[in-house]
This record gives structure tokens, sequence and C-alpha cells, in this order.
């Protein structure tokens, strides 16, 4: 029996680049929404300050089954997802942080692509972890981007983000104040592990896209409640799933100002089930938690790819 493959990090983004994973992404979103794929929920198992999550998914159109498993602890993240099919079985297995992150920047670009204002030249990026390069990539793929600014806590780390932006011919700019950076710009994306909100919704563009990333945790908070009352439509890549983790809709729940009836579900908007606002007339708020499908899919064509022999 021939050992199952591992792909590294490394191997994961020689592999799979953004535009790709994006499409492939929105093809996987629109199965979905058509019922020929499926995904579930996040569990969490915690205890004594470790938490381990596990969450699945299948994609017909690909005959494959996979999910993630994976540890949360003080220090940070350490994640595993596994590729299956009939016929094989365990066909791959892969280390997924930098996966995590491509996945998560390309459901964003879908975001972007379907329900950003036409023309939105002027966009920022709030954090600056792991998330923050792929989204500054995503950003400058999906917009004719004139200016990108990058706010983070840590100045020196947001003109790290930056400069890394402008070594790719992306006009991005680090901005200290938090008002400065939201004052009109047409899409947002904030991707920070806060538990309170980083901008003022009432320095939001009234034509806003607005992509929360970085709350997938009840507790955490990165949208004001006036940036969830001022949306006119809000939609998550799991309408389900964010009962339980999207902090930004929860806290707002709470407050009495967002019905749960009202979200939209971002697989039934691609396949066309659901018909947003017409971009550009309002603000609309992206949640994201991030789904297996997701997980599925990059490791899919990642796969894939490896059997192709060398890309040219």
């Amino acid at each position: 029996m021939s050992p199952v493959p591992h792909f590294t990090e490394e191997q994961i983004a020689e592999l799979c680049d953004l535009e790709t994973v994006t499409d492939w992404l929105e093809q996987a979103w629109r199965d979905l929404g058509a019922g020929e794929a499926a995904t579930t929920l996040r569990v969490r198992a915690a205890a004594s300050g470790l938490m381990g999550s596990a969450m699945a998914a299948s994609w017909p159109r690909h005959r494959v089954v996979g999910g993630k498993l994976y540890l949360t602890h003080s220090g940070g993240y350490s994640f595993l997802v596994a590729l299956f099919h009939p016929e094989v079985g365990l066909v791959a297995t892969f280390d997924a942080l930098g996966l995590t992150a491509i996945r998560t920047a390309a459901a964003t670009a879908l975001a972007v692509r379907h329900l950003a204002p036409p023309g939105a030249h002027t966009a920022a990026v709030f954090g600056t972890g792991n998330q923050s390069r792929p989204h500054v990539e995503a950003l400058a793929r999906e917009l004719p981007l004139r200016d990108l600014r990058v706010w983070g806590r840590d100045p020196a780390k947001a003109e790290a983000v930056a400069q890394w932006g402008r070594a790719r011919d992306i006009p991005a700019q680090a901005v200290a104040d938090a008002d400065e950076a939201v004052t009109g710009a047409r899409v947002v994306a904030t991707v920070t592990a806060s538990s309170t909100p980083v901008f003022d919704g009432t320095r939001l563009h009234p034509a806003a896209l607005v992509c929360a990333v970085g709350t997938a945790k009840p507790d955490r908070h990165e949208i004001d409640a006036v940036t969830v009352q001022r949306a006119g439509f809000v939609v998550s890549d799991s309408a389900e799933g964010a009962r339980n983790e999207a902090g930004d809709l929860i806290h707002a729940a709470a407050e009495g100002i967002f019905d749960w009836d009202s979200l939209a579900d971002l697989a039934d908007v691609i396949s066309g089930t659901v018909t947003p606002p017409q971009p550009g007339t309002g603000i609309v708020l992206f949640e994201s938690q991030g789904v297996a499908l997701q997980d599925v899919v990059i490791a899919t064509l990642a796969h894939q790819r490896s059997q192709e022999g060398p890309r040219a």
C-alpha cells in the first residue's frame, strides 16, 4: 500500500493560487445552494484551556469528502485537513494554517465579487495577522483599487502589511487612525481577533460592503451595533452556523437590533436562490465564519494539481 501523501504549507501555496481557489469556491457554493454539496456546522470540545474543533463537507462534483480537525490553545492554532475519495479512501492530508488563510480570503473575494458597489476603488483592511496579506491580495484582485488602507493596533505591523502589498503593485498604505481608515472606503474587511469593535460604524460610506472575518467565536466583536443596524442586507457563509459563532450578530441580536430571520446565506446568493439588493444601494454586511466546504475545495485543487505534474 502506497503511503498517503501529506501536503505542507509550502506545497499548498505553490499549487493553489487565490484566483483559481476563488473560482472553484464559487462553483462549490453554487453546488451548495443547489443542494448538490453539503457542509456541517463546526463542533468544539473544550476543557482546561484546550479546545478541539472539527467540521466536514461533501462535494459530489469531484467525488470527495473531507474535513478539518484542529487544536486551539493559548499559543495559537494547529490545523489538519483530510481528503477522501469513495474508491480510494483517504487520499491525502494537508497542513492547514496557510490553507485556511487562502480559502478564507477567497470567501471574502466572492462576497466582493457579488456584493461590492460598482467601481469601488477605495478599501480598508483591519488587522495584521495571518489573514491580512491574503485579504489585501483578494481585494486587489476583485476591485479597481486606487487606495487600500491597512490598520492595525501595532503601526509597525500595519506598515509591514502595506509594504508587502506595494511590493506586489497594490496601492496600499498603513493608516494609524481607524476612523481615517474606514472613512470613504467602499469595501472594508476586518480580520482581527478583537473582542471590541475596531471602527465607528457611523463613519461607513452609505453604500459600503463590510466583510467581517475575524468574529468566528461568540465572544468576538469586530463590528459595532451601528454597522449592523445600518446594514440593509446581512449575509453569511453559514447562516445556520452564524447563530452560534458570529459574535457581531450575536451581540446585535442580544441588543434587539438584529433579526436572525433576516440573515441570508452566501451560497443562496451565488446560486440565485436569494436576490440581494442592487450593489451600491446600501450597506451590505458579510459575516464569515468559515465552513468545511471551503477546506475541501482547496484540498481538492491542491491534490488534483499535484497529479498533473509540474506547472508551467
